[in-house]
């Protein structure tokens, strides 16, 4: 059975469905610290991965910040890619996406363990630490 999956900019309509998606991989993340990430002035995107019926299937979260070892780094701290039918699909199409978003950085690192608050997320000595997560090298 073919999947579409439509990738893009998440939609205000679907932030409460994104959240849901999270609490289903991260319970603890609570629904305050998710309208506080999605706030302008915190300079996080989000994409997600739509299926032809409008429901969100996948999720990722991210920023470009300055490393001191890595330079210009896009941080992805939450990945979520969710079906029963076809994960992978979801997967390959978000990163694909986030691939293409951070051609201005040399490596992208998507976190091994979702955070399980908004606190974790924006740590700056955890930012710093290059021990938790798939370190992935832009092709430029």
């Amino acid at each position: 059975m073919p999947y579409n999956y439509i990738v893009g900019q998440l939609l205000r309509d679907d932030n409460l469905a994104a959240f849901s998606l999270i609490c289903s991989v991260v319970p603890t993340f609570d629904e305050k610290d998710w309208a506080a990430l999605l706030h302008d002035t915190r300079n996080w995107q989000c994409i997600s991965a739509r299926d032809i019926a409008g429901r969100v299937r996948g999720l990722a979260v991210f920023r470009l910040r300055m490393h001191p070892e890595a330079g210009l780094l896009m941080d992805v701290p939450i990945f979520i890619a969710l079906s029963a039918g076809d994960h992978h699909e979801i997967a390959e199409r978000l990163f694909s996406s986030l691939e293409a978003q951070a051609a201005a950085c040399r490596f992208m690192r998507v976190w091994n363990k979702l955070p399980e608050t908004l606190q974790e997320i924006e740590d700056p000595d955890f930012f710093r630490r290059w021990d938790h997560g798939l370190i992935y090298r832009v092709h430029q």
